[in-house]
């Protein structure tokens, strides 16, 4: 019944088409329940669309409302506390275009990677009127243990070594995450600094959340033509993503 009746409900993509007047042709697709690994997939289902067609351009919107969320989990009040304390509702758009003027940095490459043995590690229930949240806490020594291998073997496939790399986008999934990250890929907490302020000042927004280092990489980093930067996505599944960017 709750399928039934949300499936009825326009969904976003269909209120943006409305509310800024867009081709009734416009393609839409959605990508739900994948969590905080998201932005990979669909930055890359974008860039499969702009390649099929490239005299369009391909709007992509991440929203999340883990607050929603929270308030439904059947849960006690301490982990309530700390849930609110860790994630946060965001929303951040980025649009991709083909044309000669398009500014920011060129998707070259991308790949998710599934940890074996590791789906009840971090899962996330909606149902009805009950939710619930899950994350165990070995999620850190996962990643430590996973990333730096996994990042190795995707840069490989692209001919690079991690030493090409100018700038790093780590998922800030929160303060475990992030060191995790810095001792299994060798990093200092100064090359992920706009991870740590994006986590400092928004929380662990879910999708929205790379998106908003990729803009503070922007901002506080200044790439120049010809950088490399690398995207890096951790969420449910365990499920690493990874994209290679080049401005």
């Amino acid at each position: 019944m709750v399928d039934a009746l949300v499936a009825r409900r326009p969904s976003l993509a269909h209120r943006l088409v409305e509310r800024y007047g867009l081709r009734p042709d416009t393609d839409k697709y959605h990508i739900v329940g994948v969590g905080c690994v998201s932005s990979v997939p669909l930055l890359r289902l974008a860039a499969q669309a702009l390649a099929a067609d490239p005299l369009r351009q391909v709007l992509v919107v991440a929203a999340e409302c883990s607050s929603g969320l929270l308030t439904a989990a059947r849960a006690d009040e301490r982990t309530k506390i700390v849930g609110s304390a860790l994630f946060a509702d965001g929303c951040a758009a980025v649009l991709l275009s083909a044309g000669p003027g398009a500014g920011g940095p060129a998707v070259l490459a991308t790949r998710v990677h599934q940890v074996p043995g590791s789906l009840d590690k971090v899962h996330i229930k909606v149902a009805g009127d009950e939710s619930s949240m899950f994350m165990t806490r070995e999620l850190p020594s996962i990643v430590d243990a996973q990333l730096g291998g996994a990042t190795d073997s995707f840069l490989a496939q692209q001919g690079l070594r991690p030493a090409a790399i100018r700038h790093w986008l780590v998922h800030p999934g929160g303060p475990g995450i992030l060191e995790a990250a810095q001792r299994s890929l060798g990093l200092t907490r100064e090359q992920l600094s706009a991870s740590w302020d994006v986590l400092a000042q928004h929380g662990n927004m879910g999708t929205a959340t790379s998106l908003y280092v990729l803009d503070r990489t922007q901002q506080q980093h200044t790439p120049r033509p010809g950088d490399l930067g690398l995207m890096i996505t951790v969420g449910p599944g365990i499920t690493i993503g990874h994209m290679l960017l080049r401005w």
